[in-house]
This record gives C-alpha cells, sequence and structure tokens, in this order.
C-alpha cells in the first residue's frame, strides 16, 4: 500500500471519533449518566487527539500529548465503568484504580519512559485493565435473570468496541518502541492495523449511542 493512501487512512482514523461525537450531540437529552460521561470522553479525547494530529501535521514530537491523552482515556472510560457497575463494584475502587494509573503514568513519564517516548507500559497497561472491565461486562450480562436484548443496548456495542480495539492493541503498545525501530514499510503496516481498529471501535461506539431513543 502506498505512503500516500496508507496516509490518508491513519488520518481518517484520527478524525473518526468525530463520528459517535456528532451522534452524541442529536441524542444526548436522551443519555443515562454512563452515554453522558461516554459522550465526555468523546469531546476530550477529540480536543486533545486534533492537538496531537496538528503537532504531527508540523513533524513535531507529539509524544507528550499522547501521555496525557493516556491518562484521560483512561480516566473517562473507567468512570464510564464505574456507572456501568455502580450496583456491583463500590466506586471508591475506580477512583483508586484511577489514582494509581494516573500515578504511575506521571512516575514513568519522570523517570522510566520520558514524556518524549512512546508511554509503552501505561497504553499497555490501561489495555489490560479496560480488557477485563470488557470481560466483567460481557460475565454479568450472561449471568443475568432478565432477559434483554443485547443488540439493542447502547453499552454492548461501546463495551464491545472498547473490547475490540484494546485486545487489538494491547501487544501493539507493549511492542511499540521495537516496532519504531522497524523497517518504515513493517511499521506502516502495523499503524494501518491499529488505525483499522480505531475505525471499528468508534463505529461500534456511534452504533451504541445511536440506540437510545427519546423519552
Amino acid at each position: 500500500m502506498n505512503f500516500f493512501l496508507s496516509t490518508i487512512i491513519m488520518v481518517t482514523a484520527m478524525g473518526f471519533v468525530l463520528v459517535p461525537l456528532f451522534v452524541s450531540i442529536f441524542k444526548f437529552r436522551s443519555y443515562t449518566t454512563a452515554l453522558r460521561i461516554i459522550t465526555l470522553h468523546l469531546v476530550l479525547i477529540s480536543f486533545i487527539g486534533g492537538y496531537s494530529a496538528y503537532l504531527w501535521a508540523l513533524k513535531k514530537n507529539n509524544l507528550p500529548v499522547l501521555h496525557i491523552y493516556t491518562m484521560v482515556e483512561f480516566t473517562t472510560i473507567m468512570l464510564f465503568y464505574a456507572e456501568v457497575f455502580k450496583d456491583k463494584i463500590k466506586r471508591k475502587w475506580t477512583v483508586a484504580i484511577i489514582g494509581g494509573f494516573i500515578s504511575f503514568c506521571l512516575i514513568n513519564a519522570e523517570y522510566i519512559q520520558n514524556w518524549f517516548v512512546f508511554n509503552t507500559y501505561p497504553r499497555a497497561l490501561q489495555s489490560f485493565v479496560i480488557i477485563c472491565a470488557c470481560l466483567y461486562y460481557y460475565y454479568q450480562i450472561t449471568h443475568q435473570t432478565l432477559y434483554i436484548q443485547i443488540e439493542k443496548s447502547p453499552i454492548f456495542w461501546i463495551n464491545t468496541g472498547f473490547f475490540i480495539y484494546f485486545s487489538g492493541s494491547f501487544l501493539l503498545f507493549m511492542l511499540s518502541n521495537y516496532i519504531l525501530r522497524m523497517n518504515s514499510a513493517f511499521n506502516m503496516n502495523v499503524w494501518m492495523f491499529h488505525a483499522f481498529l480505531s475505525i471499528l471501535m468508534y463505529t461500534l461506539i456511534a452504533v451504541g449511542l445511536w440506540q437510545t431513543k427519546k423519552t
């Protein structure tokens, strides 16, 4: 695949977050607290991701922004699951997990992988924790006694989007610094795969956000 086409796909993936964000603008009033948290998540990562893309276009190192992006992304997603699991898990545990993760991110940026290096350890840890949350959601819906049509459940679609993206990206985040040192063709193919996962995730989130009907 030529460089121009690859670049177009990767830029499209960066901007694809706007698809579920536009959906949420029209449906926001009918949203539950969990879906409003997802909307906040989309707004924040859109702004941070947009600034990162701006730096990338200027050929400036945007990795410090990625460190911030990771902390914001993890925090909002965990707040989403805290609301989803509010009857099962005490909020203090979510606060502790978020606080512990942000502390780890800051320690990593200051003493392990500095702000100008890909933060592989926090990204991998983030993926692992979110995968666990996704699996716990699937466990809960398979053990509930009340029948629901999961294909009409906004949370199901959003959870599936997160599960696919973070499962597929887990190994990629673990090996990111190694991959970046590989030849450009291999590097591009790997990040193309990441772009595909990102587009798929935001598509599924958009489907979930669209499922909510006005009451």
